[in-house]
């Protein structure tokens, strides 16, 4: 006990010794519950009866003992909400039933597998204890809640995880004793299994085969979350999480996780969308040049925070950027996802599709299964190399994979920097990256190759509570829990970083003669805290009007040359549609689809998973559309499915430059 006790202070950290006491003396109180209940078991153990071999007599179950089972899921209900759910007190009764049957009803499962109640009261436990720290875990990281699509990206989980500092909250130190001390009391149970034949054992795994693979179909196909009043908003899953109680809302979201076509939607109506687009929509160029170099850089949490309110700090963290004027293009992109989920973003660029259509899951992981159009093979079909990096792991988020479907012909990744490469909180820095990207046009000049170089940047990831950097950029008179502004001014100082870098990578293209453009945005916002909403536009995130919040979806983009373009500043657009504003300011060519993305950013100019933005500049969420917007937000979704989902019948000659001339 004594060594638990100091196990559990090193943990939570001696900051707040009041609090520390408190766990203690809550640490003592469990532990004697524990002592109290083993030697009530000790007491009731010679009631246990004994066979000749030895060992104790199986009892058979009786419905007494599902009571039992009962108790134990109603345990795992409380234990997940309890260190997970702030408004716990919040949900209503009958969805508290909802969660514990659905709990219960997995354990019966279990029960018919394993038959053994005491096995299965332990294993229930142990798992809904352990689903407990991790759902608090990934929130904390990310700002989005565990779902049913990470774990088919979970070593992505883990190679990120490096820069971050795992939390160790009271509610943990409750979770893992309590788990403790039940199991402990679930091993001495006696011995209680449906069947003890071999026979018996046999069919009645059976029939729970039959059960799983009748209610999985179920599960999948039938309306049994709206049947029970259950409203899933897939883009803010936390808040069904926190409504509908956790074991529930995460069944509910991963009922999502697949690609479903349009209601409507047919192959024939879609070739009459794609045919009527092509008769008037036409891409219009801004200049003749055509560009040696293009270079896309997707940067890993970029944003500027003075964008979204009244940012007050010592000194302005983007400097560079906000000066930039001469043959640039700059403004704000809206995403559809904030503190995480960075391939989306990449998806929409690359694509110019929404990943509106399915926001619970990556497309890199869940359906590239077959060859890609993208603005990859548009311009390799006009003699570009195309090369893809990301100064980190070469396995996230399944890009091996999906980049060979898109056309890339080359990987680099971390493997292929210099051991000695600049890193900040053991990332490889922005002007690293960008070194190399130098390296890489200094190559190729020789050669006198056409480059399209898409990198992904790594520096400023999540984890600013991580205090291995510290940088000079502080936010003035920050308010808000202890460490709130420590992690708010580590990220506006990485910010820093990445404007020195960007001066850097500017500068020496500016000095070159070949015809190079640049095109740079943000993947999404920081997963920062809670109270930085209200620090910067006066209340919290859910409070501000549907324009305040889209700004927290907007980060910023720029387009600069080394030749004439014409210059624009707060251009809005999003990423869907800024491949084909690029392939704009070139002398290319462009697909079909670019040509009608290029129509459809006239009639809406901007869009994301909360809603568009009209020609007005009016923000309407997706809930009060309104004609036209309807009607352009069905054709859009209806060849988006076609390009991703179809085979033999997919519109090749709409998507790909190749096949439409």
């Amino acid at each position: 006990m004594i060594f638990f006790l100091a196990f559990s202070r090193s943990l939570i950290g001696e900051a707040d010794e009041n609090r520390f006491l408190r766990v203690d003396g809550f640490v003592l109180l469990l532990f004697a519950i524990t002592g109290s209940a083993l030697l009530c078991t000790k007491i009731l153990r010679p009631a246990r009866k004994f066979g000749a071999d030895g060992h104790p007599v199986t009892y058979r179950i009786r419905p007494v003992h599902f009571l039992w089972l009962a108790a134990c899921d109603l345990y795992c209900f409380w234990i997940v909400e309890y260190v997970n759910n702030e408004a716990m007190l919040e949900i209503r009764p009958y969805y508290v039933m909802l969660n514990v049957v659905g709990i219960f009803i997995i354990s019966c499962l279990l029960l018919l597998w394993i038959n053994s109640l005491r096995v299965v009261m332990i294993v229930v436990t142990g798992l809904w204890s352990f689903a407990a720290l991790l759902f608090y875990t990934i929130y904390d990281l990310r700002g989005e809640p565990l779902q049913i699509i990470d774990f088919t990206s979970v070593d992505t989980a883990f190679s990120v995880s490096d820069g971050y500092t795992i939390p160790f909250p009271r509610s943990f130190v409750v979770d893992i004793v309590l788990g403790l001390c039940l199991v402990a009391i679930w091993v001495h149970l006696p011995r209680i299994a449906l069947a003890k034949k071999k026979r018996n054992r046999i069919l009645i795994r059976l029939a729970a085969a039959g059960c799983m693979i009748v209610g999985y179909f179920l599960y999948l196909n039938t309306s049994w979350n709206r049947s029970v009043g259950i409203l899933t908003d897939l883009f803010a899953p936390i808040k069904t999480y926190r409504e509908y109680g956790t074991t529930v809302g995460f069944f509910c979201v991963g009922k999502y996780m697949r690609l479903h076509a349009p209601e409507g939607y047919s192959v024939k109506e879609t070739e009459k969308i794609a045919a009527l687009s092509a008769e008037s929509a036409k891409l219009e160029n801004t200049t003749d040049v055509v560009p040696e170099n293009i270079i896309v850089i997707m940067n890993e949490a970029w944003a500027d925070l003075d964008y979204v309110g009244d940012l007050k700090t010592n000194i302005d963290p983007m400097p560079y950027y906000h000066a930039m004027q001469e043959n640039t293009i700059k403004g704000h992109t809206l995403v559809c996802i904030t503190g995480g989920g960075t391939a989306k973003t990449e998806y929409e660029f690359l694509t110019g599709n929404s990943i509106k259509r399915f926001p619970g899951m990556v497309p890199y992981v869940s359906y590239f299964t077959h060859d890609q159009y993208s603005i990859v093979s548009t311009l390799q079909d006009q003699g570009y190399r195309a090369l893809a990096m990301h100064p980190y792991k070469a396995s996230n988020w399944n890009r091996p994979s999906a980049y060979q479907l898109l056309h890339f012909e080359d990987f680099i990744t971390q493997e292929d920097f210099d051991e000695d490469a600049e890193r900040i909180r053991s990332f490889i820095s922005d002007r690293a990256n960008y070194q190399k990207i130098i390296e890489m046009v200094e190559e190729k000049q020789s050669s006198g190759e056409k480059l399209f170089l898409f990198d992904i940047t790594m520096q400023n990831h999540g984890g600013y509570t991580n205090n291995s950097f510290n940088g000079d950029v502080y936010f003035e008179d920050y308010s808000g829990e202890e460490g709130d502004s420590d992690a708010v001014n580590r990220y506006l100082s990485l910010s820093k970083e990445t404007d020195n870098a960007l001066m850097y990578l500017i500068e020496y293209f500016r000095g070159i003669e070949e015809p190079t453009l640049i095109l740079m945005f943000g993947d999404h916002y920081p997963s920062l805290p809670d109270s930085l909403p209200e620090n910067l536009s006066g209340a919290p995130l859910k409070e501000l009007s549907l324009e305040e919040q889209q700004r927290y979806y907007a980060t910023p983009f720029f387009i600069w040359a080394n030749y004439d373009i014409p210059e624009e500043d707060d251009v809005l657009t999003s990423t869907n549609f800024l491949g084909t504003l690029m392939l704009e300011q070139t002398g290319l060519k462009g697909a079909p689809y670019n040509a009608y993305l290029d129509d459809l950013q006239e009639q809406m100019p901007a869009l994301n998973h909360k809603g568009y933005v009209t020609n007005d500049g009016e923000y309407v969420s997706w809930d009060d559309a309104e004609e036209p917007y309807e009607t352009l937000e069905w054709e859009y979704e209806c060849l988006q499915y076609n390009e991703l989902a179809e085979r033999r019948d997919r519109l090749s000659w709409f998507f790909s430059l190749q096949n439409s001339s």
